[in-house]
């Protein structure tokens, strides 16, 4: 099952851990967010994080298009092929623009309208609006900054992300105190100072990654007269192999949006004690999500170079790195609850029901290891993301929703249970996962 290939190990740690720490430091910034705004009360927490749904919708989409586009670049990478990589970068940006411009109408047109759906609590409502309408313009630079440092990731180039995401932590953190209490003489503007520093914080990191790119960047020296390219066959290419991850993202993160609204229906305070949760799998996971990406990577370059048999093998070794990974995972996660907690303020009945919540999904995190890695790196990186986007259909709208629902309007289940039924998707997925990774029949060169 375990590859003696050293280059192996040695990838994971180049590649992963620099991803990981990338993680860390957004952890810490949706952590500083999360207290920040917590110390405003249940309700401003709440109106942000339900709110942050519409970014969070856009936020995966732009995931599946670049996700879909690094399926491509790498195994491109692995063929030394960097025309067909400059001309996929300019046509996965010019899609994630008109995204980004779509969703920016929302945020600014139709902000009530989108609260409404999540909450019916006035104080809730209006503050989610005011953010809404200050954080949209944060989405453009958001999308390019994700092609630029996804296109980096796929030829194996991650460290510049840890200084677009740590210029992006300092500035967001600091601003954050600055505008939210009103400190040095700022006026004190709430969630709305919280909207301000997030988009200044997402500015810089555009700043950066587009310096970094333009300037800097030896491997595909991409420059941006390279976006007016274009090629049919690759665009062709790039739906094919790039529309299913999209789907799939979409499909996921509206899932996500039902499972938020169902976790809506069981009060303000499991709201904020999600959030909570959220964070706190945000800080565990970070390792789980950068040795996924370094899948996808190694994967997709070995793939590139038609290794297929040493692609198998690295397939193999990832579900025992996963099935590690998930466990240790899960120990710090029940171990920390408590500690958590001290940094929140909220109410006694938040804390337990975060301490409920975060109970199951230590106990789940192993699934989600798996479902993870093995999914979002080894099958999308092999190419295999039509079987990813059945999965996730099949298994989140088929399963968990249908279940969680059912378990709370007509059972009444308590809030644990529900949560618990809200994630049988990862219990089943992983095992999905781990059958058609030893199969070995995922592997499609798609640069041929």
């Amino acid at each position: 099952m375990l590859t003696r290939d050293k280059t192996f190990y040695k990838l994971i740690v180049s590649i992963a851990v620099p991803i990981a720490l990338q993680n860390l430091i957004t952890f810490a910034v949706s952590m500083a967010d999360s207290i920040m705004v917590g110390s405003l009360g249940e309700q401003a927490l709440s109106a942000v994080t339900l709110a942050n749904q519409l970014f969070f919708i856009f936020m995966i989409l732009c995931f599946g298009i670049g996700s879909g586009a690094n399926v491509l670049i790498s195994q491109y990478w692995g063929k030394e092929d960097i025309g067909a990589i400059h001309k996929i970068i300019a046509i996965v940006t010019k899609i994630s623009i008109v995204a980004a411009l779509i969703f920016m109408v929302i945020a600014v047109v139709f902000p009530g309208q989108f609260m409404t759906v999540f909450s019916k609590d006035p104080v809730i409502i209006e503050q989610g609006t005011q953010y809404l309408r200050v954080i949209f313009i944060s989405y453009i630079f958001f999308a390019i900054t994700n092609i630029i440092i996804s296109a980096l990731r796929s030829v194996q180039t991650v460290r510049i992300s840890l200084v677009v995401y740590g210029a992006s932590l300092i500035v967001n953190v600091c601003l954050n105190y600055v505008l939210i209490f009103g400190n040095f003489g700022a006026p004190r503007l709430g969630v709305q100072g919280a909207a301000i520093a997030t988009t200044i914080a997402r500015l810089v990191e555009f700043i950066i990654a587009l310096f970094f790119i333009v300037f800097f960047e030896k491997k595909i020296k991409f420059k941006p007269k390279s976006l007016l390219m274009t090629d049919k066959l690759l665009v062709k290419d790039f739906w094919k192999v790039g529309g299913p991850v999209i789907a799939n993202e979409l499909v996921w993160v509206l899932g996500s949006s039902v499972l938020s609204f169902i976790v809506a229906l069981m009060g303000t305070e499991t709201v904020a004690a999600n959030s909570i949760n959220s964070v706190v799998w945000q800080f565990v996971s970070v390792f789980i999500m950068g040795v996924g990406n370094a899948a996808a990577v190694m994967i997709g370059n070995t793939i590139g170079q038609e290794d297929y048999t040493k692609a198998k093998e690295y397939g193999n070794t990832f579900i025992i790195i996963a099935i590690i990974l998930g466990i240790i995972g899960g120990i710090i996660m029940y171990g920390i609850r408590p500690y958590v907690l001290l940094l929140y303020n909220v109410s006694d009945l938040t804390k337990g029901i975060a301490m409920q919540i975060m109970t199951v999904g230590a106990l789940i995190l192993v699934f989600q290891s798996l479902g993870f890695i093995l999914m979002m790196g080894i099958l999308r990186g092999g190419g295999d993301t039509k079987f990813v986007l059945i999965a996730d259909v099949l298994f989140l709208w088929g399963i968990a929703i249908p279940l969680g629902y059912i378990g709370l309007k007509v059972f009444g289940f308590s809030v644990p249970v529900v949560y618990l039924l809200l994630r049988s998707e990862e219990l089943i997925k992983a095992v999905a996962a781990v059958i058609r990774v030893m199969k070995g029949k995922w592997i499609k060169n798609v640069t041929r």
